[in-house]
């Protein structure tokens, strides 16, 4: 189950931005008329930055998550009373099942066989759709407004609400449980900003800027994934090389870093194999980033990792790498192959050093960091040695 911080800091974001917009709603008499006329140009504006900025970083999912929302827009603009009715309907209970599908694709670029699948499929779909509204049939839209529940939500219908609960439900187990957090709190959000949009579609202004608010939550979720992208490991999510050298640039005066290597690692993978050296790199990382004393951890490459402790004296920071390393040391990890399994232990070894007043730059403190490393590793492995 994923820590409640990251969930809480994962959701916040795209939750603040939708009861950003919300409140225009609620405020609608305060807000500058002009605010309101220029929401629908403001929302194609973002679409288009949105499908120009996944089209560049190959983020395709996005691609099919906004051109629906604008099909949507535009029918509802556009379209008769009646068949934007209808669309209505469709729209409710199919969009947000659509969102679901799509946070569970992986990204596999729109030109491979996965992407042309999710193209015919993303076809089918609006054709199905469009069919419908164009030539409404009476029985299958009675289906569609059964009653099923004791309460009523109109103009949603109990069949949208039973998809709705079913969606929230699935998404939120999803922010709980999966390590995707960045995308799945961001998911859970625009899908209930969407229901809360059609719910008050009659209160002025509510669906046009329900619809900006996804498109904004969208847009803020992929610089966040740039960033995530350019400054974390993707194996280990633990900030990466680019992050250290970001964070060592604004250190003080006062600070320790620790080198720290798997031991044995390449003989590790020689005999287990890489998938499951993998795993274990991933053990390490989850190990490390629980480090205490205001410590932080980074993958520098390989199987070495680096811990930063601004502010921090050498003794201090020794003892709680020594923590980790101890911690690490009595973790069991199983490894699994075809024929068997068996349990064994991994060891890491560290050098930690402070800076001191010879050090012309933070480069020179990891350099003694890992002269420390290699002491360590000399002295038979499975242990910390201070410079």
């Amino acid at each position: 189950m994923n820590s409640l911080k990251p969930i809480a800091i994962n959701i916040s974001i795209p939750l603040f931005i939708s009861l950003a917009f919300g409140s225009l709603v609620f405020y609608e008499a305060k807000v500058p008329k002009i605010i309101f006329s220029l929401v629908p140009y403001l929302f194609y504006a973002i679409s288009a930055l949105i499908l120009w900025v996944s089209w560049h970083f190959n983020r395709n999912r996005f691609i099919f998550i906004v051109i629906p929302l604008l099909l949507i827009h535009i029918g509802f603009g556009y379209l008769n009373p009646k068949r934007a009715t209808d669309l209505f309907l469709y729209s409710s209970m199919l969009y947000p099942l659509h969102l679901l599908i799509f946070l569970s694709l992986k990204e596999r670029g729109l030109f491979s066989i996965w992407g042309i699948l999710k193209i015919a499929f993303f076809v089918v779909e609006v054709a199905v759709v469009l069919y419908f509204v164009i030539y409404p049939n009476a029985d299958f839209i009675a289906v569609l407004k059964m009653k099923l529940l004791a309460l009523s939500f109109y103009p949603l219908e109990d069949l949208c609400m039973a998809i709705a609960i079913f969606v929230v439900f699935v998404m939120s187990i999803l922010v709980m449980f999966n390590k995707y957090i960045l995308y799945n709190s961001s998911f859970l959000v625009i899908a209930i900003t969407f229901y809360t949009g059609l719910y008050f579609i009659k209160t002025p202004h509510a669906n046009e800027l329900s619809l900006l608010t996804i498109g904004v939550i969208i847009f803020i979720l992929l610089i966040r994934e740039s960033y995530r992208l350019a400054f974390y490991d993707e194996l280990t999510a633990l900030p990466g090389r680019r992050a250290l050298v970001e964070d060592m640039a604004k250190l003080g005066m006062k600070y320790s870093l620790a080198m720290i290597d798997i031991d044995h690692f390449k003989k590790f993978n020689d005999t287990y194999g890489h998938d499951t050296g993998d795993e274990v790199l991933k053990m390490v990382a989850s190990k490390l980033a629980d480090v205490g004393g205001g410590g932080k951890a980074y993958r520098y490459g390989g199987e070495e990792f680096v811990l930063l402790f601004p502010s921090r004296e050498l003794d201090e920071s020794y003892t709680h790498t020594d923590i980790l390393r101890d911690t690490i040391a009595k973790s069991p990890f199983k490894v699994r192959n075809k024929q068997s399994s068996k349990t064994i232990y991994i060891n890491i070894s560290s050098g930690i050093v402070q800076k001191s007043s010879k050090d012309k730059d933070p480069f020179a403190v990891m350099k003694r960091a890992d002269d420390a490393l290699y002491k360590a590793k000399k002295a038979g492995r499975n242990q910390v040695v201070k410079a």
